[in-house]
């Protein structure tokens, strides 16, 4: 009763206040009515017969509240996305999360391993690895269009900002290896639910073959995977035509060391995309690198020969549903070989070529494309 009042009152105020335009509206009004009033009477006729009575109107309100809930669906849909957002966040490194003791030049604990994540609503999680000298963020792009669920790891001391800071002293691929598969299984138990898949891409493809050494010697360590993607892998020697030179680096001579390793290519492709990768390394801290690469070069075997290779793509095949290597044009001379020496051993539907380049495995579109037909598979 209260507030009927208080809103009879507010009225009264109003046309008190607007009397001279209240009267005029009315005026107005009354007499559009007295002189269109047969007009106006088959109007409403009309629209009874037509609209209420034919069912147009509830054609027209249904039409409305789906052209509604199409908007607020979209609406959502673009609040969602902007807080899919590539986020960088880090695990710290304990001492538990180390069976065997460490060698004392071996300083990792108390520092962070960093990673960029963006989250979706997807029921796939996709974790991907990256080349020597590189860094998550190479696969930002692809991140940002991603519908999956994904996270780039960049191996310890990799980051930039950790380039000149001491407690980022170099350590070995085994150490690597033991981080990278702490950081995959913290993943795993915070999304239990969410299949995994792992891509590789170059060196990152080492990495796989490392982890599936280090769970096959430790089952119980070893996280469930669904899939797994090797972009380039190194077979032998013959593929390491970067990192073989990167593993003969002298880091007390940079910029000596950095120009010649840019004399290597013979084709203006390969020369643009060593000085765009001599460019991401040159920031790095190179001593870390250079330790990488030449326990890269001890982990393979000489040109020719391929016996480590399948091997270790045997243990990557054992612990995943799924498994597709891709190579670059690059490989090319190579790739025959290979599929020849699978066949003979029973593998098939693993091994293709894509006629792209080495680094164009990392865009945005090329992993969109083959992550999500992966996964389709």
């Amino acid at each position: 009763m209260i507030n009927n009042s208080l809103m009879v009152e507010k009225a009264a105020a109003f046309v008190g206040r607007h009397k001279a335009a209240v009267t005029l509206t009315g005026g107005v009004l009354g007499a559009a009515l007295g002189i269109y009033s047969d007009e106006a009477r088959a109007v409403i006729a009309w629209t009874w017969s037509h609209v209420i009575a034919g069912g147009t109107l509830v054609t027209l309100a249904v039409a409305g509240v789906f052209s509604l809930a199409w908007w607020a669906r979209g609406l959502t849909e673009r609040r969602r996305e902007l807080r899919r957002e590539v986020v960088r966040q880090f695990f710290d490194i304990h001492a538990d999360d180390f069976e065997e003791d460490l060698p004392s030049d071996n300083a990792v604990i108390g520092r962070q391993l960093w990673y960029l994540e963006r989250t979706t609503e997807s029921s796939d999680l996709v974790v991907l690895l990256h080349g020597l000298g590189l860094d998550a963020d190479d696969f930002r792009p692809f991140m940002n269009v991603a519908r999956q669920h994904t996270a780039a790891i960049t191996l310890f001391g990799h980051n930039v900002e950790e380039a000149r800071d001491n407690r980022y002293r170099p350590i070995g691929m085994a150490l690597h290896a033991d981080l990278i598969s702490g950081a995959i299984n913290n993943l795993q138990r915070q999304y239990p639910y969410k299949r995994l898949t792992l891509v590789g891409f170059s060196v990152g493809c080492d990495m796989l073959f490392q982890l599936a050494e280090l769970w096959r010697d430790h089952p119980e360590r070893q996280p469930k995977i669904r899939s797994m993607l090797l972009l380039d892998p190194n077979i032998n020697h013959s593929t390491m035509v970067i990192s073989g030179k990167v593993a003969r680096l002298n880091p007390e001579q940079p910029l000596a060391e950095l120009k010649r390793i840019a004399q290597v290519p013979e084709e203006l492709v390969e020369f643009q995309n060593f000085c765009e990768y001599l460019h991401k390394i040159s920031g790095k801290d190179l001593c870390q690198v250079q330790r990488y690469a030449a326990d890269l070069w001890a982990y393979w075997e000489p040109d020719g020969q391929y016996e480590l290779f399948f091997q270790r793509l045997e243990r990557v095949r054992a612990i995943s549903d799924t498994t597709r290597v891709f190579f670059s044009m690059h490989f090319e001379q190579r790739f025959n070989d290979v599929v020849a020496r699978a066949r003979q051993r029973g593998i098939r539907q693993v091994f293709d070529l894509r006629r792209v380049d080495h680094f164009e495995f990392c865009q945005d579109a090329f992993l969109k494309r083959e992550i999500g037909a992966l996964l389709r598979a």
